[in-house]
């Protein structure tokens, strides 16, 4: 539900897991402040635009009053009528007439009426929620996005550790293949990177990588952050993930209104999982080991014959000893 971006994401790992070793994620998110705009360097939007491109928490129809609009001419502010126009999770603020080259606007949006009542029960010593609205200055640039065209680049697979979204811990740590992606925009259209909205698609399907279940990635952009770039990867122990193999990936690059979208020339990856290491070998036999002493013979005390000849020599002696007591 947009209304909050209050996502409540519970996944319960109990096909595979028993009863105590079941966990969930939970993410409980509230969206304060004015929200952004998508525009350029130095606030520039292109000339031909419908109008001002935002997204936020909450919808910008949630409540009256949300948005202010004026053109700063010279040292006067005109107030501007505007109307808003949704395009997808995108919403546009377009003013009552078109824009022209050189014009400058001031645009301020306000937090969305749940957000100021939650902000009520903050702490007011908090210093990491952004103030209750935002105000952006945007100038129009001389000429129409110029977007003919645009290439995608692919770095060599690397084979690093990376943090995904997991269903049970939100986020863990895996050994991946990996490759960073970059969309090269031709030179007159690169000032307007970050006005422009990006799509990734793998094989034909749309690429949605997260780092985390509970991080959000704004429309138009993806878990890299920077405008115009993302990461594929490939992990043998994720069977959810992308495959091993070879894939062929495509970014699809427009306005944030849509009046223009072109889509880069695909480009193909092989992506393979790690090796696994190599066996340890065993352990060399000990070298120099002294030889083992045989195991001991019994001793037959001093004769060196059976012990059947000891007991003839012992019978004749008695015999003979017997023989000189009869005599005497």
């Amino acid at each position: 539900m947009r209304l909050l971006r209050m996502v409540v994401l519970v996944s319960l790992a109990l096909a595979s897991m028993g009863e105590g070793e079941a966990k969930a994620c939970s993410c409980l998110r509230q969206d304060f402040g004015g929200g952004k705009l998508y525009v350029g360097a130095g606030g520039a939007v292109p000339a031909d635009a419908e109008g001002f491109a935002w997204t936020g928490g909450e919808k910008l129809s949630s409540a009256k009053g949300r948005v202010t609009l004026v053109r700063v001419d010279g040292k006067k502010k005109v107030p501007v009528k505007y109307t808003i126009v949704e395009k997808g999770p995108i919403e546009v603020i377009v003013p009552a007439a078109k824009f022209k080259p050189g014009q400058v606007y001031e645009v301020t949006v306000r937090e969305g009426p749940q957000a100021a009542e939650t902000r009520k029960n903050l702490d007011p010593a908090a210093t990491n929620v952004p103030p209750p609205e935002t105000t952006t200055t945007v100038t129009i640039a001389a000429g129409p996005l110029a977007l003919p065209e645009a290439k995608l680049t692919a770095s060599a697979p690397a084979q690093e550790k990376i943090q995904v979204a997991h269903p049970a811990s939100c986020s863990h740590e895996i050994e991946a293949a990996t490759a960073t992606l970059k969309v090269e925009l031709p030179a007159e259209a690169e000032a307007l990177r970050d006005y422009l909205v990006y799509e990734t698609r793998v094989d034909g399907a749309v690429w949605n990588a997260s780092g985390g279940l509970c991080n959000h990635v704004d429309p138009g952009r993806t878990w890299t952050g920077e405008a115009g770039t993302d990461k594929l990867f490939v992990a043998c122990d994720q069977p959810e993930a992308l495959k091993p193999g070879r894939h062929k990936v495509e970014v699809e690059v427009a306005s944030p209104d849509r009046a223009k979208v072109i889509t880069t020339p695909a480009v193909e990856l092989e992506l393979a999982c790690a090796a696994p290491p190599p066996a340890e070998p065993p352990a060399p036999a000990p070298t120099g080991a002294e030889p083992q002493e045989p195991p001991p013979v019994a001793k037959k005390g001093c004769s060196v014959g059976d012990p059947g000849s000891f007991a003839w020599v012992l019978g004749v002696g008695l015999l003979f000893a017997r023989r000189r007591r009869r005599a005497a």
